[in-house]
């Protein structure tokens, strides 16, 4: 399905005179964009199938209220009792009552930790949503796709990688987490972290580039049966023995 897209995309995109190579990127980066977006949309809806719950179908609605399935998710939520409206995107509640720089951090830390926000501008639209959901999914929350006090003060307390930290203008992060983000690993470095970890047998749960909490778990893991402090974050070092074949 994404290469009968991406080949409808390159094929459209070359019918244009002229064509730019940047331009061609953005036309099937978009596409790859919007497969995504719509595969996500799909699981969620799947996963609150497979519960069958109110509570589930509400979930759904809060990450994707414009969703392919929304009218199907609040037919069901109907029939289960319960109420169809979606809270508001941008509630007081919703963002556990912070300011617009703290949305903009939030949504900068959630890159940082590879989740992706679409953006960090301080709206917590659907892409916003969906990182959160994806992270509290990792540390075995609820996954409501909005923040609580306590969930927005861990991930504000956590460290953005290098190219999602606020300006030099702010103090610089320290410990285990800052110099792990001071490497700057790019999605590929993660995944090859992650792979290292698999083929010496420490379950990442998934090799997609997320430092979730399987992969946390599987770095602490290696480093105690290395004889090193088992903090889950990589030194460079560490980083350079786990991608070394």
């Amino acid at each position: 399905m994404v290469r009968t897209m991406l080949s409808a995309a390159f094929a459209a995109a070359v019918t244009l005179t002229p064509v730019h190579a940047q331009d061609l990127g953005d036309i099937v980066g978009g596409v790859a964009r919007q497969y995504l977006e719509q595969e996500q949309d799909r699981a969620a809806f799947a996963r609150a199938q497979g519960t069958d719950t109110r509570a589930a179908y509400q979930s759904y609605l809060r990450q994707f209220p414009n969703g392919a399935y929304a009218a199907q998710a609040r037919d069901r939520v109907q029939q289960l009792g319960g109420t169809t409206t979606a809270p508001a995107v941008q509630s007081q509640g919703d963002t556990a009552g912070l300011s617009r720089q703290q949305r903009v951090q939030v949504q900068r830390q959630l890159n940082g930790l590879g989740y992706s926000t679409n953006g960090a501008d301080g709206n917590f639209g659907p892409g916003t949503r969906r990182a959160i959901a994806l992270w509290q999914r990792d540390r075995n929350y609820a996954q409501t796709g909005t923040l609580n006090a306590a969930q927005a003060n861990e991930i504000l307390q956590g460290t953005a990688t290098a190219a999602t930290r606020p300006a030099a203008t702010t103090t610089p992060s320290v410990g285990p987490a800052g110099n792990e983000a001071d490497l700057g690993l790019s999605l590929q470095q993660r995944r090859a972290v992650q792979a290292g970890l698999t083929q010496r047998g420490f379950d990442t749960r998934g090799v997609d580039g997320v430092f979730g909490q399987g992969t946390r778990n599987a770095i602490a893991s290696w480093q105690r049966a290395n004889d090193l402090e088992a903090t889950g974050y990589l030194t460079a070092a560490q980083y350079d023995r786990l991608v070394a074949r």
